[in-house]
């Protein structure tokens, strides 16, 4: 139909198209293949940049998204390195304060050890001493109790069995060490 309406129009006069000096059958045949053209083009050509625009949109809404996921784990990042940080630093101030204490004991118990002993070494020495002068005190009540002996074996001018003094000077001796210590 509209082929016949394109014929009536160019059989007409010469006015209208042909006027303006464009030949109506070339314009026609020239509107049909653009036409066809552009159907052709929308039919395949379309779609497919279409799907080739769509991925590109997808690509770039995608790196857009990692972008932002990736500004997001550095914040997180951030934020979990300083929670590290600042964890390092309390187990560090609570391992100094450890080995602060712990040296503190093992010096205090240095200190007492070395106490214990200058102790037991005095105890010791003040044990021998002790000892000495006993064993001193008991060699001079011989030297006296032979003193004795002597003496009164000169003043007697006779000779005493000696054993028997001896026993009886030292049986006073210790009685005297006795009164004495009491």
């Amino acid at each position: 139909m509209q082929l016949a309406f394109i014929t009536l129009a160019a059989t007409g006069s010469n006015s209208g198209i042909s006027a303006l000096g464009i030949n109506l059958w070339a314009f026609v045949s020239q509107l049909i293949s653009f036409l066809i053209v552009l159907y052709i083009l929308g039919k395949w050509l379309l779609p497919i940049v279409q799907r080739m625009l769509a991925k590109r949109q997808d690509l770039i809404r995608e790196g857009i998204e990692n972008a932002e996921r990736a500004k997001q784990d550095l914040i997180e990042a951030g934020k979990n390195a300083d929670q590290i940080i600042h964890e390092a630093r309390r187990q560090a101030q609570e391992t100094i304060e450890r080995a602060t204490r712990n040296a503190e004991q093992v010096a205090q118990q240095i200190e007492k050890e070395a106490r214990d002993r200058a102790e037991k070494i005095a105890q010791q020495y003040e044990a021998r001493i002790q000892q000495e002068a006993n064993r001193a005190r008991m060699e001079l009540s011989r030297a006296v109790v032979n003193l004795s002996i002597d003496a009164a074996g000169k003043v007697i001018n006779r000779s005493i069995d000696s054993k028997d003094n001896r026993r009886l000077v030292e049986e006073f001796v210790t009685a005297s060490d006795k009164s004495r210590n009491n």
